[in-house]
């Protein structure tokens, strides 16, 4: 993380006092950084227990977990992981997207086969490749009510 810079005192104080504001700044102007500052500043001071994120209604990264689902290779087919790093759930939502594609015709069969088999494992389990199982695996999971697609970001909604 970069070091904090020198903001301009007077700059500081003018945005303490209301004069300068977001309306009234270009981004990227030293004037504007001051008004973030401030706006930095008063959020951490209103709330010192939690950081600026956290006091905008962000949870830490440790409150919640990311999830997502996705059809493996091995039982059981259906699995909701936690605690993926980003790569892993990109791939993951990248599968969830190729599979609703599948779903609505506008891939074939084949086309998904050929992209997916190949790609390596994501948490221990293989990608399910084959497109009649996915299908399948679809009917039933709506039939039973249950969610499809699971994507939880670990971010407030």
């Amino acid at each position: 993380m970069p070091a904090r810079r020198n903001h301009d005192p007077d700059l500081l104080d003018r945005a303490r006092r209301g004069e300068l504001t977001r309306g009234t700044t270009r981004p990227g102007t030293p004037e504007r950084q001051a008004v973030d500052r401030i706006t930095y500043l008063r959020r951490r001071e209103s709330r010192p227990d939690l950081t600026a994120r956290q006091a905008l209604g962000h949870p830490s990264s440790k409150d919640k977990a990311p999830k997502i689902s996705l059809m493996v290779d091995d039982p059981p087919r259906f699995v909701i992981l936690e605690g993926l790093n980003r790569a892993d759930l990109r791939r993951a939502g990248r599968y969830d997207h190729y599979v609703q594609q599948l779903d609505t015709g506008r891939i074939t069969g084949a086309s998904f086969q050929r992209r997916i088999r190949t790609w390596r494992p994501i948490a221990g389990y293989r990608f399910l490749a084959d497109p009649d199982a996915v299908l399948a695996i679809l009917e039933n999971l709506r039939a039973t009510d249950h969610e499809v697609f699971v994507y939880e970001s670990g971010r407030a909604t």
